[in-house]
């Protein structure tokens, strides 16, 4: 799969290098924030999406999961660089209140630290 961590201090960012996040793709992902989240020193997780021009019930399913993984560990997630469309898929699942979502890494930065 094309996906990349990078590392910095107490944030990891993780870059989705594909344009469909559907099914064939989302066990992998999941997989990889499962991976994330059970490290020690991963910190927060930023999360890229702007390679993502389409997304199905199965990639809300893995950003669910990335979620709940972090909500329940006390580290913070956001998501940013969502073209239009995820963006209104996203407002569409009302998920809009559950997710944080940035426009580009340094608003996703410093939503970071006011979370």
């Amino acid at each position: 799969m094309k996906f990349s961590v990078t590392h910095s201090q107490d944030t990891s960012t993780l870059k989705i290098g594909v344009d469909k996040l559907d099914s064939k793709v989302a066990p992998d992902l999941k997989s990889q924030f499962i991976q994330l989240a059970n490290e020690e020193n991963s910190g927060h997780l930023l999360v890229d999406m702007s390679t993502i021009s389409f997304a199905d019930s199965s990639g809300l399913s893995a950003l669910l999961l990335a979620h709940r993984l972090y909500r329940d560990t006390n580290r913070r997630l956001v998501f940013f660089g969502a073209q239009e469309r995820i963006l209104k898929l996203i407002e569409i699942s009302q998920l809009t209140s559950v997710f944080s979502l940035a426009m580009n890494e340094a608003a996703a930065l410093e939503l970071i630290k006011t979370i």
